[in-house]
């Protein structure tokens, strides 16, 4: 028999779904990640997706909502007390909706490459090398 396909990393991530079966939640609260895959019991107690969603959604953001502001401001001629105001709550909204997925799909990256932090173990000859310089 063979095994079953993984699911597509980006699109289990974005769905916020366990990137080994696609099918148990990724996360237990709103940016907390399950310990583990209730269905397929993938360990995700290693994840550390870092600064990166954050970073993703806030060019992501900016990219819209720069240019909102520029329409709003000099294409409606709207107040800026205005502009700030829907601003203000685009820039929320965007990144409140954003953040989940992206640390979704950039978690889901990592387990398919099995990418972890860099460490420097004492087994490496190079590192070895450099230590005695």
């Amino acid at each position: 028999m063979s095994e079953p396909r993984s699911p597509e990393p980006v699109i289990a991530g974005l769905r916020s779904r366990c990137p080994r079966c696609g099918q148990g939640k990724l996360f237990q609260a709103y940016l907390k990640l399950a310990p583990r895959c209730a269905v397929c019991g993938a360990d995700f107690s290693h994840a550390d997706s870092g600064d990166g969603p954050a970073v993703f959604v806030m060019f992501v953001v900016g990219a819209v909502v720069v240019p909102l502001a520029f329409i709003l401001q000099f294409g409606l001629e709207l107040p800026s007390w205005a502009t700030i105001t829907i601003s203000f709550i685009a820039t929320l909204a965007l990144s409140l909706a954003l953040l989940p997925p992206v640390k979704g799909a950039l978690f889901a990256l990592q387990w398919k490459h099995k990418a972890g932090e860099a460490r420097l173990t004492e087994a490496d000859p190079e590192i070895d090398r450099e230590e005695r310089r």
